[in-house]
Parts: structure tokens; C-alpha cells; sequence
């Protein structure tokens, strides 16, 4: 099985993590400016972790989801991946960092129906579909 350790360059990376950012920031602009600070450092750290989930994800297309292991002359077999050991650990953290970012967003529209779906559940359900 090859070892595939980085798919994008790092001005790829860099670009993916940008438009993410962009793409976040327009969602939460309508935060508390008291709160500006916080949110931008979370936006940061939410586009850095899409970025490194997708790039995971195209490394365990590439190299499955397990991989063999030897410890030692008798002791062998298959484990999960790192790679998929690495995207739990990613997609709970991006979770998370949303759903903090989520919480902070002001509430508004109550009793409007369902004229609009709220960005913060859109992100949300995009965040439960990567869990599967």
C-alpha cells in the first residue's frame, strides 16, 4: 500500500483554507463585534480543520481505510488507518469549533417560519453528513 502523506502543495492548502475562511466569515458576520475577536480566531481554526479534513479524506481514498502493521517478528495484522485515525479526531474538533461558533450567533427570526433555513443549522447538518 503507498504512503500517501500530503495530497495538496502548500499553496493549495493555503488556498482551500482561504476560500474556507471567506466562506465562514460570511456566514457569521452578524456576530457580537464584543465577540469579534474570538470568532475570528475560531473561523481561522475551523477553515484550517476543512481544509486538513478534505485533504484526509483524499489520502484515505488513496490508501484505504486500514493498514497492516508489524510489531515485531511474530506480532502482524490490520488496524484502522492513521489517516482515518486522524480524520476522527479532526471532523469532532471541527464539530465542535462549530457548534461554539454556532452558539454565539445572535438569535434572530424567531416565529419567521420556514422562510429562510438558518446558516447555523446548514452548517450543521454539513458537519453531521462528513460524521458519516
Amino acid at each position: 500500500m503507498e504512503l500517501v502523506t500530503q495530497i495538496y502543495t502548500e499553496k493549495q492548502r493555503n488556498a482551500r483554507i482561504k476560500k474556507e475562511k471567506e466562506r465562514l466569515a460570511k456566514i457569521f458576520k452578524k456576530m457580537d463585534p464584543n465577540k469579534a475577536e474570538m470568532v475570528e480566531k475560531l473561523i481561522q481554526e475551523a477553515a484550517f480543520q476543512a481544509a486538513t479534513l478534505d485533504e484526509t479524506r483524499e489520502i484515505i481514498k488513496k490508501t484505504g481505510v486500514v493498514e497492516e502493521y508489524q510489531n515485531g517478528a511474530n506480532q502482524k495484522g490490520v488496524k484502522k488507518s492513521s489517516a482515518v485515525e486522524v480524520y476522527d479526531k479532526l471532523v469532532n474538533t471541527y464539530s465542535r469549533i462549530i457548534r461554539q461558533l454556532c452558539d454565539m450567533l445572535p438569535v434572530e427570526g424567531a416565529g419567521q417560519g420556514d422562510k429562510e433555513k438558518d446558516p447555523a443549522e446548514e452548517l450543521l447538518e454539513y458537519v453531521s453528513e462528513l460524521k458519516r
